[in-house]
C-alpha cells in the first residue's frame, strides 16, 4: 500500500498536479486522493485506469508490478530444459522452453534466456556427428530455431539497449544459417553499440548471399582499420612505457 502511496504522490507532483486538480479530474474529493497518499486507503479498481491515465503511467507501474523477471530467474526457469537436452529429449527440451514462457509472457529477459536455449537445442538437435540423428530430430532443430529467431526479434524490439544489440548479433548469424541474408544484413546493420564489430557479420552474411567481392572489400577495410587502430594503441603503450621507465622508483 505504500508503495502505490508513493507512487502516486510522486508521479502527481512530476505531471505538476495538485491534489485538487487530480481528485476534478477524477470525479473525486481531494481528501480521497489525499487519503491513498498517505496511504490510509487504496483506489478502487474502477480508478486505476483513469488514474494511472492521469499520472502517465501504467496500471503495472501504479501497482508496483514488474512484468519481467531476473537474469538469475531466467536461468533457473530454462534449466529443466538444457537438462532435457542433455537426455536427448529434444521435444522434452522445447516444451520446457515454452512451458517457461507461459510462466512470464511479458518478461523479456526470460525471453532472452529461453530464445538462447532454443538455440542450443537447435544446434544440439542437429549435431553432425551424432549417429542417432533422426529427421525428427531434424525437424524439431527447425523448429527450436525458427522459434529462437522469433524470440530474439521480439527482444531487438522490446528489449532494453544491450538486449537489442546482443539478440541483433544473434540474429544475423542465424539468418545466415537459414538463408536469409537480406535480413541477416539489416540485422547487423541495425547494431549502433557492439560488442563486437558488426561489420564481422556483416561480411559473414554478404558471404553467404554469393557477394563475394562486397564481402572481400568489407573485410579489407576493417582489417586496415583495425590495423591502424593497433598501430596508435602501440604508440600509446611505447609512450606509457617509456613514462614508466623515466619516473624514479
Amino acid at each position: 500500500m505504500l508503495n502505490i502511496a508513493k507512487t502516486i504522490r510522486e508521479k502527481r507532483r512530476a505531471r505538476g498536479y495538485t491534489q485538487e486538480r487530480l481528485a476534478q479530474a477524477l470525479g473525486l474529493t481531494p481528501a480521497a486522493v489525499s487519503k491513498w497518499e498517505t496511504g490510509q486507503t487504496l483506489p478502487d479498481v474502477t480508478m486505476l485506469g483513469p488514474l494511472a491515465a492521469m499520472l502517465g503511467i501504467t496500471t503495472d507501474e501504479l501497482l508496483g508490478f514488474d512484468p519481467d523477471v531476473s537474469e538469475e530467474h531466467a536461468e533457473e526457469l530454462v534449466e529443466s530444459a538444457r537438462d532435457a537436452l542433455a537426455r536427448r529429449d529434444i521435444s522434452g527440451a522445447i516444451e520446457r522452453c515454452e512451458r517457461a514462457l507461459r510462466l512470464h509472457p511479458a518478461s523479456i529477459t526470460l525471453a532472452f534466456a529461453v530464445a538462447s536455449a532454443l538455440m542450443e537445442i537447435a544446434q544440439g538437435a542437429c549435431a553432425a556427428n551424432d549417429p542417432a540423428r533422426s529427421p525428427a530430430q531434424e525437424g524439431a532443430a527447425k523448429t527450436a530455431l525458427a522459434r529462437s529467431i522469433e524470440l530474439f526479434e521480439r527482444c531487438r524490439q522490446e528489449g532494453s539497449l544491450e538486449q537489442r544489440e546482443a539478440a541483433a548479433f544473434v540474429l544475423a548469424g542465424q539468418y545466415v544459417l537459414v538463408g536469409r541474408h537480406d535480413e541477416a544484413l539489416e540485422a547487423a546493420r541495425s547494431i549502433r553499440a557492439p560488442q563486437a564489430d558488426p561489420r564481422i557479420m556483416e561480411a559473414t552474411a554478404l558471404a553467404a548471399s554469393g557477394e563475394l567481392e562486397r564481402a572481400e572489400e568489407l573485410v579489407q577495410r576493417t582489417l586496415e582499420e583495425k590495423e591502424a587502430d593497433a598501430s596508435a594503441l602501440r604508440d600509446v603503450l611505447c609512450g606509457i612505457r617509456r613514462a614508466t621507465a623515466a619516473t624514479p622508483g
